[in-house]
């Protein structure tokens, strides 16, 4: 029989990849028909980080799922690998959405910038748990940036596809959260401290490079860097809490008398359902 904490690990795995498969035939509706043009000003404000930020969605991502797939035949846990598959699979999505919005707008998308080369560098050399904090940082990072993004226009087409990776990121986060929890699980609490505060000193690091990248973005939605930095600093605490494996609050069933978000209820109901033909079940809180 499997382990207790085998089957754990297993079980929320396999409640990852459902999500993500709801997702996936969940996309929403995006008002692709809306006529309005970018004002000069608005085009001068987005076009340099709206190009960056759909190159940088758009990866592949070949090497992270080879180390996650060694790792799924290690633990017996192959819907680790097909989830984080699927979650960069959304990722890709995201980079379809901006790169119509873009065509849309005549914006011509990039076909590198070393900003994305340095990120996809530090791919390359990390291991698996490495790969993922590099990753985890620009997800942080991505909440406060399309937050901004989606108010720093009046285009009602960019406040939609903002607003659905807003809503994704939330769910991402988690994700890797529950990724990151399992992955450093056997270590001691002070290496684990230790490798929280070197992630964060990294996250602030990455938030310098960002706003010096990006600020026209943020400064047209009303953002300072104090607010950026605290923002992104917010998410990361949310990311590093002990209680991590909460996924049962934001998508499945929780316990009785708790709220669920209604943001989520068509992507709860269409889970619920691929989850009674799969046999599987909910994790639980």
């Amino acid at each position: 029989m499997m382990p207790l904490a085998e089957r754990s690990a297993a079980t929320i795995s396999k409640a990852w990849r459902l999500h993500f498969l709801a997702s996936q035939q969940n996309p929403g509706e995006m008002p692709w028909n809306d006529a309005y043009k970018l004002s000069s000003a608005e085009r001068r404000a987005i076009q340099h980080s709206i190009q960056q930020f759909q190159l940088g969605e758009s990866s592949e991502g070949r090497r992270l799922l080879n180390r996650a797939r060694a790792y799924s035949r290690a633990t017996n846990d192959p819907d680790f690998a097909e989830a984080l598959s699927l979650f960069v699979k959304e990722e890709q999505r995201h980079s379809a959405y901006l790169l119509r919005f873009m065509r849309a707008q005549e914006i011509p998308n990039v076909s590198s910038h070393w900003v994305d080369s340095i990120f996809r560098r530090l791919r390359v050399l990390a291991g698996l748990e490495l790969s993922l904090r590099v990753l985890v940082t620009a997800e942080i990072i991505a909440v406060p940036y399309y937050t901004a993004l989606g108010r720093a226009t009046a285009s009602r087409l960019l406040r939609a596809i903002s607003s659905r990776i807003v809503q994704d990121e939330a769910a991402h986060l988690k994700f890797q959260s529950s990724m990151l929890s399992r992955l450093g699980a056997t270590r001691r609490p002070i290496t684990r401290r230790l490798i929280a505060r070197l992630h964060q000193l990294f996250l602030i690091g990455t938030s310098f490079v960002v706003w010096c990248e990006h600020g026209t973005v943020f400064r047209a939605a009303g953002y300072s860097f104090e607010l950026f930095l605290r923002k992104s600093l917010a998410e990361f605490a949310a990311l590093e809490s002990p209680a991590r494996d909460r996924f049962s609050e934001f998508h499945f069933p929780a316990r009785a008398g708790s709220p669920q978000p209604r943001a989520h209820a068509s992507q709860l109901s269409r889970c619920e359902l691929l989850q009674k033909q799969s046999g599987g079940t909910g994790i639980q809180a």
